[in-house]
């Protein structure tokens, strides 16, 4: 029945493609170049400095009407679909992909035309190749032309990375939007600074992907790359208000712009005002005792929109993401002397996550961040790129670093459901953590389930004088790690392996701190490598 229902739907958008006026447009233009061709590259436009894109500008191969611009991130014309990938398109462009976790159930028209061939419908990256000569990366855009995201209605969870590292600074916003028609839409996120070295290499190759396995098919018109941008040009105005349950204004909530550390609260009658980047923006509310809300609008460039209020029901809400994803500036806003040169080479090496850039490293360090660290670790010493599971077993965290440790058998749970990814983590546990690792990524067929039937090779050192302390299960990584030189004893012979006393987890006796988790974790690589 769905099936059919589906077909149905599909047959009557293609006749409506054979009656409508369409316009095969050939435009060309300073600051895009011809539209028809699938690689541009301009310097010294009236836009940026730098422009980059890949794929054509032609509604994934159906065209536009005359008077649509799919700059402006106005709805476009509801084109036919499923389509077969169109030939001589840049790779990930103007066809229809499925994440790399598909399951063979089809959600929508797009992924209905793939159950039998889905291996042709994997999701492909998009890639900018392009001359950096004189050009010293003072800000940057993408604008990503998108189809058919539908995350909201489907359920379905988008991972994007830049060069293989995540970028929830986009995959926020794909997460957050529900296309419908099917049409093609731009969104325009502004980079965080702590990319700008990989839009300096003069390659950039844009991955999305869907992880739950979930069929909600998707499509890429283009992407275009803006260097150095006059960022007035692409300035919006949003505004909004906030209500409870029963309808009345809520003054002092919280309202962030997704993909950005924008954030304003509302005044005495729900109201709020928001600075944006032209194209498809979404939104989050959230105050404290209600449960967060989300919603998304379009804003040209220059004009002032109003968007649909955005209600807050009581209850218990989720914490906002972590603002470092977003962060410009210093990888660390503060740092022990002592470890400041191993935490530029954590830096240079790529292995500070997300959640700890622009943070102050002497604080301690939380199980999640940590799990984070390993992940980072495990990708550095095997080359592989840790996937989050794609059934989440813990209900007390969506941390996606989590499920990627869980998912490669780094971590385990305190129970079956329970990861507690806000508990700080002790010396015995990061010891544990990163030998996981290390036997992950150098010894074939390891697990957590058969750890037991493996044994390291190392010279095992003199007995620290609170060996007792040491749990059972921590013993041979806390000795392995001490072996190689990456954890050091505490002084006086000890390790400090956890607190065993209400008076030491009082006190965060043996907690490791972040600025602790980076050093081992490079000399992890260095050690080890």
């Amino acid at each position: 029945m769905k099936m059919k229902a589906v077909s149905m739907f599909m047959l009557a958008l293609l006749l409506c493609a054979v009656i409508a006026p369409l316009s095969a447009l050939a435009i060309s233009d300073p600051d895009n170049g011809d539209w028809d061709l699938e690689s541009v590259t301009l310097r010294n436009t009236s836009e940026a400095e730098l422009m980059v894109r890949s794929g054509s500008i032609n509604n994934v191969g159906f065209g536009f009407y005359e008077d649509e611009n799919p700059f402006t991130a106005e709805h476009t014309w509801s084109h036919p679909y499923p389509w077969e990938p169109r030939e001589g398109a840049a790779d990930g462009t103007d066809r229809i992909m499925l994440g790399t976790a598909y399951k063979g159930e089809s959600l929508d028209g797009y992924s209905y035309q793939w159950e039998q061939d889905a291996a042709g419908a994997t999701t492909r990256a998009v890639k900018l190749n392009y001359d950096m000569s004189g050009i010293a990366v003072e800000n940057a855009m993408l604008q990503i032309c998108v189809d058919d995201f539908q995350a909201i209605n489907w359920g379905t969870d988008f991972t994007v990375t830049l060069n293989g590292k995540e970028a929830p600074f986009i995959s926020e916003v794909l997460n957050h939007i529900d296309q419908t028609g099917p049409v093609v839409q731009i969104i325009s996120i502004e980079v965080p600074q702590r990319f700008y070295s990989e839009i300096a290499s003069g390659s950039l190759s844009i991955s999305i992907n869907e992880t739950t396995g979930l069929g909600d098919g998707f499509a890429i018109d283009f992407i275009k790359l803006l260097v150095n941008y006059s960022r007035s040009t692409y300035i919006s105005t949003v505004e909004g208000v906030v209500r409870d349950e029963s309808g009345n204004p809520m003054a002092g909530a919280t309202v962030r712009v997704l993909g950005t550390k924008n954030t304003v609260k509302t005044g005495p009658n729900g109201q709020f005002t928001a600075e944006v980047v032209s194209g498809l923006n979404a939104f989050r509310a959230s105050k404290d005792g209600y449960v967060e809300s989300y919603d998304f609008v379009i804003a040209p460039a220059g004009q002032t929109v109003s968007m649909k209020d955005l209600w807050l029901l009581p209850g218990k809400g989720q914490p906002d993401t972590n603002y470092s994803y977003f962060a410009d500036g210093d990888a660390w806003s503060d740092a022990s002397v002592w470890a400041t040169k191993e935490l530029e080479k954590a830096d240079s090496m790529g292995i500070i996550p997300d959640s700890l850039y622009g943070e102050d490293l002497t604080k301690p360090i939380t199980r999640a961040e940590f799990a984070a660290v390993a992940v980072k670790v495990y990708e550095s010493l095997s080359g592989s790129t840790a996937l989050p599971v794609v059934n989440n077993p813990f209900n007390d965290t969506k941390d996606i670093e989590v499920l990627k440790a869980y998912n490669v058998n780094l971590v385990a749970g305190l129970s079956a459901d329970r990861f507690a990814p806000n508990a700080l983590l002790n010396r015995e546990q990061a010891a544990t953590m990163l030998t996981r690792a290390f036997k992950k990524a150098t010894i074939t067929g390891w697990s957590l389930a058969n750890d037991g039937q493996f044994k390291l090779s190392y010279t095992k050192p003199a007995a620290f004088a609170d060996d007792a302390k040491i749990s059972s299960w921590a013993k041979e990584s806390v000795y392995f790690m001490a072996a190689n030189g990456i954890i050091a004893g505490t002084g006086n012979n000890n390790f400090s392996p956890r607190a065993t006393t209400p008076a030491e987890e009082a006190k965060n006796y043996a907690s490791a701190t972040r600025e602790q988790a980076l050093v081992i974790a490079v000399r992890m690589i260095e050690n080890l490598k």
